[in-house]
């Protein structure tokens, strides 16, 4: 055999020899599952309502005595807790309850918030930072604008549905810590509403 064709073959069987091994690495990560978190959105209510008092959980202890140093409410209650999970985006819409005004089930008010885009990346003094593109949170919520009567005789009102919300562009915490990422008036003028985030991998 020709010792320049023989070395040529042994050089074709080694190139596909090597690009065998990378399709099979390629096709083992293709394989590999994201990592999947839990996202925990709560919302506390801050007031000076004593009869309204809620009792706080314990894991949530941290973010009300940050508040407590900006703000001079004298209760703090949680009025709703979203569980989601996820190795990427939340897209979220649902009813909301407890959100300060006088809700029948002819007038509720809808919610909706989405997180985009939930990255885990390392942080300072060795903690694991959770970062995101985006986090939005809205709110759908009736508003009397006047009133008409029925043929009964009876006074209906005309309710408007106005959107609230807040949003957030480029957002970092700790992973595993409730952080309070924004705040809302409600209807009652002694009341805000503040939103918070907890994100920790799911084991």
């Amino acid at each position: 055999m020709n010792k320049p064709i023989f070395i040529f073959k042994i050089f074709l069987f080694l190139l596909a020899l090597s690009a065998t091994s990378i399709f099979a690495q390629t096709d083992n990560k293709q394989l590999q599952a994201d990592a999947c978190y839990e996202v925990v959105l709560q919302i506390l209510i801050g007031s000076d309502n004593a009869s309204e008092k809620n009792a706080v959980p314990p894991t949530l202890s941290t973010a009300v005595k940050k508040l407590k140093t900006l703000y001079a409410f004298s209760d703090y209650r949680l009025t709703t807790t979203f569980l989601q999970r996820t190795s990427g985006s939340i897209e979220y819409k649902s009813l909301l309850n407890g959100f300060g005004i006088n809700q029948d089930k002819n007038t509720p008010v809808f919610s909706d918030w989405s997180l985009r885009n939930l990255r885990n990346l390392p942080g300072a003094n060795a903690r694991r930072t959770i970062q995101f593109d985006s986090f939005r949170f809205g709110a759908r919520i009736p508003v009397v604008t006047g009133g008409f009567q029925s043929e009964s005789g009876k006074t209906a009102p005309i309710v408007n549905y106005e959107q609230i919300g807040v949003t957030t562009m480029r957002l970092s915490l700790n992973e595993n810590e409730p952080t309070v990422v924004g705040s809302l008036a409600t209807s009652k003028p002694d009341e805000l509403m503040f939103l918070v985030l907890t994100v920790k991998p799911v084991e």
